[in-house]
């Protein structure tokens, strides 16, 4: 059939956006001399043979928050394609050109500079096009703005405790002041020009659970804003996370806070959380249905080995539950805890890469790290 070349052609170029999206994740997460990312290059270059078919370029344009080719609209191939194309715009890339004879050292150039946040160069075989490719200290000046926070303020932070606290008699009403502090949340981020990594003060040990879930929201938000995901379902996701863990709430205040490891009841009534979470917000006609599938899933392990709460058959957990068991791992390990000191972002964020592949999703996993290099540049 005369349209199965053209098929194959635009399936090809789109196979080839997922793969260079997937290894600038991969990059941020492994050293430029990791397997891994090997791997991934190699991906990158036999994509870019199918996708040539006879010819000596292809040109990439973003164009709004679509991807040309060639004057040719993509489809919106999943959320790695969108996560690319928002990258080349944070980095005021508007043009892209993969020649034919592209080597491993310039890919590998290409989305190391990516993952570090900054704006790349051209090579002879993969020419970048954009405006105001400004230079500061020899770092791109999309990684220099994105050092810029946006902070949260104390106002935020108020009214995410007054939403939790309304939860214990009032879970309608909690809800829904649950909704207006992740509009809120989206608001600040949006304020941002990039991606950023920001977190709520932490003032007592009794504001822990609330800020932490408010923090939370917050790394969702970024991550799920980095993917180009807007509007709605950006705040869908925020507020699964913001009530990810309000089964907590019902767990004693001596089990929550108790310092060293927890065991036997006492754990199990830890663990219950995730599932009495659910059945709360379950209850509630107001309640999105993705709440209450990261209530319950956030614990699952990307790889489907045994957590908690058990399952009669494995899965992978949703991508809202695994985005939100990233933010969560994230936020616990480097936020003042009653029983843990804080550890500093850099320790945080190798353990998340030791997770990697395990407990969570390893291109999740590098796609924060790259953020957390954008900001930190």
């Amino acid at each position: 059939m005369p349209s199965e070349a053209p098929n194959r052609d635009r399936q090809a170029l789109e196979r080839l956006i997922v793969h260079i999206a997937a290894a600038i994740n991969v990059r941020a997460l492994y050293s430029g001399a990791h397997p891994r990312v090997a791997q991934a290059v190699q991906s990158i270059l036999d994509d870019l043979t199918a996708a040539l078919a006879g010819r000596e370029s292809v040109t990439l344009f973003i164009v709004g928050d679509d991807l040309i080719a060639d004057d040719r609209p993509l489809r919106r191939s999943g959320i790695y394609q969108q996560n690319f194309v928002q990258a080349l715009r944070r980095r005021r890339v508007e043009r892209l050109t993969l020649v034919r004879g592209l080597e491993a050292a310039e890919c590998l150039q290409f989305v190391s500079v990516m993952a570090a946040g900054a704006t790349p160069g051209s090579t002879a075989h993969m020419i970048v096009g954009g405006v105001e490719f400004a230079v500061a200290d020899g770092v791109g000046a999309a990684a220099v703005e994105a050092k810029e926070s946006a902070p949260i303020s104390s106002e935020q932070v108020a009214a995410g405790q007054e939403a939790f606290a309304r939860f214990r008699t009032d879970r309608k009403g909690s809800l829904q002041k649950m909704e207006e502090v992740v509009w809120s949340l989206m608001e600040t981020l949006a304020r941002s020009a990039h991606d950023v990594i920001a977190l709520a003060p932490l003032k007592s040990h009794d504001e822990y659970t609330f800020v932490h879930s408010v923090n939370v929201s917050l790394l969702v938000l970024a991550q799920a804003r980095s993917f180009g995901i807007q509007g709605q379902v950006l705040h869908a996701l925020g507020l699964a996370a913001l009530c990810h863990d309000v089964g907590k709430l019902s767990v004693p205040l001596d089990v929550l806070n108790r310092p060293g490891k927890l065991e036997g009841d006492d754990w199990r009534v830890m663990q219950s959380h995730a599932e009495v979470g659910a059945w709360q917000l379950a209850a509630l006609d107001e309640a999105p249905p993705l709440s209450v599938v990261v209530a319950y899933e956030h614990h699952l392990r990307y790889d489907g080995q045994p957590t908690y709460p058990v399952l009669r058959r494995p899965r992978r957990p949703a991508l809202a539950s695994q985005l939100t068991a990233l933010a969560d791992t994230f936020d616990a390990i480097s936020t003042l805890r009653p029983y843990q000191a804080p550890h500093a972002r850099p320790v945080a964020l190798d353990i998340l890469k030791k997770r990697a592949g395990t407990f969570l999703d390893p291109l999740l996993v590098g796609n924060f790290h790259r953020l957390a290099a954008a900001q930190t540049g």
